[in-house]
Formats: structure tokens, C-alpha cells, sequence
């Protein structure tokens, strides 16, 4: 008897996630037969049954998919009727000519592994890397598609009789998941000291505790590079860190055993517990709880802590080990380079930091950081996008096939078109280094093999200076530059699948603005293919350039006297006479004295202005520091200074500035102050919006850029903004800041689609 017989193909992230299994078991469930395989465009099956069967079948596939799996596509087509198969069965994969799956994303283990790995019944009791079809590796040890162990890093660990009895059987948790092992098949942990050699010990888990115990700095391996850990709560630890680490001041994340342990020193909302529980465990930025015990270093003159839980077996295994106290996780790198994630390439970069390495021989392929992310205005904000979200594909609603977009210069990332979706990579960081730009080219290098994107065409930034544009032209490949902004600006757009008119306002630290000067307080009519500048921020000198950015005081001082003249000499008082009059003489004469639009430089100046931060160690410091201070009672307002010019709408940051000035100077405390610029940033944003929208007919508005990572920036311009009756669209699956600059470079490459000509 003959019987319907049909074919589905499933495209998304369903390779390495249980997919194959959980079809298994539901053919089993509702008497299919057939089978189903990987290929190298997601997972494809052929159902042979009843009809009413076929029909449930179908259902529970689209209805009920494993946890980690994201479907994009799943298209059934009927084949003719044909005898009832004998059972059903999963089938070797099958290559096809061009990789069409997406690649999946690493995860935290699960409960259910945890359970077993402190079960001293189990045999997989305290097994470091124990993992199953819901959690573990798989991003940063696939080596190409599809997935299966062979073509990962796992491929040196042949599985043991027991393991392959599992990974053989459908109802087992382990039934065709890649990176199984156990004891006796798996990778091995080691403790070498910080030249390499091995510390002999009976178990490096309950040495490495030991150590860290006594205050030493230990690198741990993590799923996307190595950690550099110590005791959060010892101050001399974490100041030795930071001296090593070249880290002056800028925060450093904190990982707690629990919920429970992380109470204890962080208020914690029900939208904060859910991220840091999560299976992607990013790092959640909490508001600290006054008197905790952690070192007062950790996260100095900032108002707020970041907070990781345990995502590894070894980082659970390490909190079972003693009681230890939380720990400090901070990347395995010193100041400006790329996270070590090779064995040789750690022990080599990080020898004269760590006391010892925890360590293993089960290779990670790429480099992969944690993500950072906060909660504003009740939903989650990236400050960065890494581990545990990359490579989830966006939506590029343009046929984007072959373009490459190797992003700006500071917070790089690189993303790739295939078809129509957008494959956006892992954090890189500041390309402005050879160093930095070899990992730019790891990364993409990755990234085109395991989806097989052959490059027709790269996108750069305007930049002149930019170190990528070095990578198209070494690979004789075409590419286009893309302004800054207007990246920023279609970035937010496409990721709310917006392609008409929309307004943008971009508030960042630095982009190169069509006429030279330096961009950064942008208010944008926008579309995929083009923009209008029609507001900004009032230029602003900007004396030395770079000088001035990591010296707040000289951006402070420039932009007072440029308003007040004489009178500026009286501020700043911790710099001396040479230091002001060459200042001011740049700004008199234009020497050497740029102007820039920057909303993140004026941000810069009130900050050294109120002496929140007179010298900046890190990217942000400033306007960090400045939001940690506001005092969020106070409900003043300065004059938003706004005017016309030209059907151009400019805000005066220099003239809101100068009566912060002026306030502070006669006695108002900082905290007010801080929180008053801030309100009225947001209030002369709102009423630039309201004027270009009585302009242009336009009610929706995009909020974009690195300065919108501020919490008080970003509500209260999202309020005055809703108020007006506008339709306000920020980031959700992308960080505002320069992390969101190559999504918005192969969206606007994908519309113009034109020829490209080099620059």
C-alpha cells in the first residue's frame, strides 16, 4: 500500500542544536517513516505516512523546535505516493556545492548537564567539559559546515564505546550531539605556572582554586578565549591586575557562583535576572549596592557593576571548589589587543600577567568575547555583541549576496551578505593597530569559509585613514566608502525593518563627515540609499585633535573660551597657564584646531568641566563617569539653544555647556548639574525632532550611536520623544555604538548595488 510522501527543508541555525534528534523522536512519536540529514542548506527530510499523521507531524516540527534552533524557513513539498519506509532514521549529512545554514551560537551549559556533573553517580561527575544537544561549544570550534564532529575542533577526541552508545541512541539528551564527551574520551585540564610548565598536582581544578584563593592571578580558558581571573574581593589582587593588564581604571566584569551570590553586591530587576541567566550568560551591567565587600577597584567612580554568571562546566566547577568568593573575569589580553584564544598565543601574551593557566587541549578556532548588555527604558541595550548572539543573522532586506562591510575603526566588527540576510561577526575592537587588523582579517577570513561567501565587493568607512581599507586592496577587490553616520542611521533602520524616509539621530564620539570636519551630534533624513544633514550639533574646535579627546580638560577649555573668551581662563584650575595658553591659542588662530559636531566630545568637555573626569583612560570614560554622578531627583533644565540656519536645525552644546558652567560655578552641586545637561541634551534633541519633522512630514525617529549606551540620555529623550506623538525606534539585536557600523554599511551597498569603483 502506498502512502503521502513528502519533502521538508528547514533553513536557519538547526545544525548542532538537537534538530535532527528531536525529528527522530517525533516520526517515531506519530509512526513516520523516512529519514532526515544535515546538508549544507540547514536539515532536509523525506516523511512518508498517513495523511493525518503527516499533518501533526509537520505541526510539532514547526511548533515545537528544539531550544537553541532558530528557523528561518521551512518549506514542505509533496513527492510522489511510495510504500512506507522501514522506520525512520537520521542519515549521514550531505554536502551540497554552497553552505546555506546558519552557523550556532555558543551557549552556557544547561541544568541538565549541571545536575549530572554534580552527581557523584554519574559518570560524568565534575567532568569540565561536559555538554549535551541544548548547550556548549559550537560557534568557536566549527571549522567548517555542516556541522558534525569531524569538522570541528572535536574531531582529536574519538568517542568512547559509552559515548558512542549515546550519541547512537534517540533517547538519549546526547543522541547526535557533536562536541560529546566524558572522562575518558574528552579533552584534559591542566595548571601550568606562567612560564608553561605543568604544576604537578593531583587535581588543577583544586589547585587553581587554591591559588586564587591566595590572591594570584590565574588565566582561565574560557569557550571564546581566556580570562584573566582573581579574587574580587582582595584590592591588592585586583590593583596587581590592573598594573599588569595596563587597565588604569576602566571597570572589570565580576563573575558570582548565583543569582543569589550576585544580590549581595547589585540591585537586581526581573529583566536584568532573566539576562543573567540566560543561556547566552552575557555580562549584565547592575547599579552596585553600597558597602559590599568587593574591592573598591573593581569598578572605580562608576555607579554601577558588571555582573557574569558561570557559562562553562569549568567556571561552575571552580565556584563548587571551597566556597570561592566572586571573581574577577576579565579578558585574557592587555590594554588594546585582541582576547588570546590559542594555547601558544596565551601562554606568550599573557605569561608576565597570569601566575598560572587553567588550561585544556581542546582548541578553540576562533576568538569569540563576552557580551556585555543593560537594560534601559525596560528592554536590553548591547554595549556589545559577541559570545552567545554571534553569528545570528539579521534581516538585510536587500539581496546582499558576496558584499563584505568591514565596519568603522573603534569597536569593529565585520559583516557578511548571503542572500538576503546579514551575518554580523563577533566584537572585534579598535582597528588601529597591525595587530588588530590581522584579527579584523581572522575573522573574516572565518566567517567567508564556513558560509562560503565569495567577496564581489567591500564596504569601508569614509574615513581616509582607516586601516581596512587595506584589506580590499591587498585582496584586489573593489569597494565602496560609506559615511559614518549614515550607517549608524540605516543600521537602526533595517534592524526595525524601516526602508522609507526616516529621521536619525546619531549621537557619537567620532565619524568623517562629508565636508572634512568631524562629525559625532547628527540629526539625519534618511534612506538606505541616501541622507540629508538636516541638524547637528553647532561645530566645536577641537584643539590637538586626538589630544583633546584623551585630555577632556583641552576640549572643556577650547569650547568655554570660544563662548565666554577670557573668562574661560578661570576654569579648569588643575591645568597649568602653558597648558591653557596653548589651548586657547589654537583655538584663536585655527592651529592645528578641528572643528567638530561630536555629541560624545561636548559629553567630554561638561564631564572635565564639573571635575567629574579630567583625564581619560578609557574609550567613554568621561561621559561614563558624567551619567554615573547625575543625580536622577533633580528635575532642572538649562535653554535647549536651539535655532535655524539655513533650514539646517543646530543645537549650541557650546552655549548649554557654558550655563552648566556657570551653574556649577556658583556653587550647585555636580550631581545636579550632570543630570541637568543631561535633560536638557534630551530637550533640545526633542525640539530639533519637532522642528525637522514639521519640515519634512516625518514622525519617525531612529536613535542611534554610542552616546545613546547612556541610560538617562536614551529615557529621557525617548519620553520627551513619545511625547511629541513620534514613532521612536532604538537598537534591539545590535548595540548602538560603532558595533552596529558594518550592518549598516551592506544594507546601504545592498540598495545601491551599483559599480563600484575604487577609492
Amino acid at each position: 500500500m502506498k502512502y503521502p510522501c513528502v519533502h521538508i527543508a528547514i533553513k536557519g541555525a538547526v545544525q548542532g542544536v538537537g534538530f535532527r534528534p528531536f525529528v527522530f523522536r517525533t516520526a517515531k512519536h506519530f509512526a513516520i517513516s523516512g529519514w532526515v540529514q544535515n546538508d549544507a542548506s540547514g536539515v532536509c527530510i523525506e516523511a512518508v505516512g498517513k495523511v493525518s499523521d503527516l499533518e501533526k507531524f509537520i505541526s510539532e516540527l514547526q511548533s515545537s523546535p528544539p531550544p537553541l534552533a532558530r528557523v528561518q524557513s521551512f518549506d514542505v513539498s509533496d513527492l510522489p505516493p511510495r510504500e512506507a519506509l522501514s522506520g525512520f532514521a537520521i542519515t549521514e549529512s550531505a554536502l551540497g556545492e554552497i553552505a546555506r545554514v546558519d552557523v550556532t551560537r555558543d551557549t552556557a551549559v544547561c541544568p541538565a548537564c549541571i545536575r549530572e556533573m554534580n552527581d557523584p553517580l554519574d559518570r560524568r561527575y565534575r567532568h569540565p567539559f561536559i555538554n549535551c544537544t541544548d548547550c556548549g561549544p559550537r560557534f568557536t570550534i566549527i571549522k567548517s559546515l555542516p556541522y558534525d564532529r569531524p569538522r570541528t575542533t572535536m574531531a582529536a577526541f574519538p568517542l568512547c564505546d559509552d559515548c558512542k552508545k549515546e550519541y547512537d541512541s534517540p533517547n538519549s539528551r546526547r543522541f547526535h550531539a557533536q562536541p560529546i564527551c566524558c572522562p575518558e574520551c574528552g579533552p584534559k585540564l591542566a595548571l601550568l605556572d606562567g612560564s608553561g610548565s605543568v604544576i604537578a598536582c593531583a587535581d588543577p581544578l583544586a589547585e587553581c582554586v587554591k591559588l586564587l584563593s591566595q590572591g594570584k592571578i590565574v588565566a582561565v580558558k574560557g569557550l571564546g578565549g581566556y580570562h584573566l581571573a582573581c579574587r574580587a574581593d582582595d584590592r591588592i589582587a585586583v590593583e596587581r591586575l590592573r598594573q599588569k593588564k595596563m587597565r588604569e581604571e576602566k571597570p572589570l566584569a565580576v563573575m558570582v557562583r548565583d543569582v543569589r551570590m550576585a544580590e549581595g553586591y547589585a540591585k537586581i530587576s526581573d529583566k536584568e535576572r532573566a539576562l543573567l541567566e540566560s543561556p547566552e550568560r552575557p555580562i549584565v551591567v547592575l547599579a552596585k549596592k553600597p558597602g559590599s565587600a568587593l574591592a573598591p577597584n573593581i569598578a572605580p567612580r562608576v555607579p554601577t557593576l558588571g555582573v557574569m554568571l558561570p557559562y562553562t562546566p569549568i567556571h561552575h566547577l571552580l565556584f563548587t571548589e571551597g566556597g570561592m568568593p566572586p571573581l574577577v573575569m576579565t579578558s585574557g589580553n592587555t590594554t588594546d589587543e585582541p582576547i588570546a584564544f590559542t594555547n601558544a598565543d596565551a601562554l606568550s601574551r599573557l605569561g608576565k600577567i597570569a601566575d598560572a593557566f587553567l588550561t585544556h587541549d581542546r582548541d578553540i578556532h576562533i576568538r569569540n568575547d563576552d557580551s556585555i548588555v543593560r537594560v534601559a527604558a525596560g528592554n536590553p541595550v548591547f554595549m556589545r555583541r559577541s559570545r552567545g548572539f554571534v553569528p545570528d543573522p539579521l534581516a538585510a532586506l536587500h539581496d546582499v549576496q558576496g558584499i563584505v562591510a568591514l565596519g568603522g575603526v573603534l569597536k569593529s566588527t565585520v559583516a557578511f551578505g548571503r542572500g538576503r540576510m546579514c551575518y554580523v561577526s563577533q566584537y572585534i575592537g579598535a582597528v588601529d593597530t597591525v595587530e588588530m587588523l590581522d584579527s579584523l582579517e581572522s575573522v573574516a577570513s572565518h566567517f567567508m569559509d564556513i558560509l562560503e561567501v565569495d567577496p564581489g565587493l567591500f564596504v569601508c568607512d569614509m574615513h581616509p585613514g582607516s586601516l581596512v581599507r587595506l584589506v580590499p586592496k591587498k585582496a584586489d577587490i573593489p569597494f565602496i566608502a560609506v559615511q559614518h553616520h549614515h550607517a549608524h542611521a540605516v543600521a537602526c533602520m533595517a534592524e526595525n525593518e524601516l526602508s522609507d524616509k526616516t529621521m536619525a539621530v546619531v549621537y557619537d564620539g567620532t565619524g568623517y563627515g562629508q565636508d572634512g570636519g568631524v562629525w559625532g551630534g547628527e540629526i539625519l533624513l534618511a534612506d538606505h540609499s541616501g541622507f540629508e544633514r538636516m541638524g547637528h550639533l553647532a561645530y566645536m574646535p577641537l584643539p590637538g585633535g586626538e589630544a583633546a579627546i584623551s585630555n577632556p580638560g583641552r576640549m572643556a577649555l577650547a569650547l568655554l573660551y570660544s563662548e565666554i573668551g577670557d573668562a574661560a581662563k578661570a576654569a579648569c584650575p588643575w591645568m597649568n597657564d602653558e597648558e591653557k595658553a596653548a589651548v586657547i591659542e589654537m583655538v584663536k588662530t585655527g592651529t592645528q584646531c578641528v572643528k567638530t559636531s561630536s555629541m560624545g566630545r561636548l559629553f567630554d568637555a561638561v564631564s572635565a568641566l564639573l571635575g567629574v573626569c579630567t583625564k581619560r583612560t578609557y574609550e567613554g570614560q568621561p561621559a561614563i563617569e558624567l551619567e554615573g554622578c547625575a543625580d536622577l531627583s533633580d528635575i532642572d533644565e538649562y535653554d535647549p539653544s536651539t535655532s535655524n540656519r539655513n533650514n539646517v536645525v543646530l543645537i549650541s552644546g557650546g552655549k548649554i555647556a557654558v550655563q552648566a558652567y556657570h551653574d556649577f560655578s556658583r556653587g550647585t552641586p555636580r550631581e545636579k548639574v550632570a543630570m541637568r545637561f543631561h535633560r536638557t541634551i534630551a530637550r533640545a534633541t526633542a525640539i530639533a525632532v519637532g522642528k525637522i519633522a514639521h519640515m519634512t512630514g516625518c514622525d519617525r525617529v531612529c536613535l542611534t550611536g554610542g552616546c545613546f549606551q547612556n541610560v538617562i540620555l536614551l529615557e529621557q529623550t525617548m519620553r520627551l520623544l513619545n511625547d511629541l506623538g513620534s514613532l521612536v525606534f532604538v537598537h534591539r539585536r545590535l548595540p548602538p555604538n560603532d558595533e552596529c557600523i558594518s550592518f549598516g554599511q551592506i544594507v546601504i551597498a545592498g540598495a545601491k548595488r551599483i559599480a563600484p569603483s575604487v577609492n
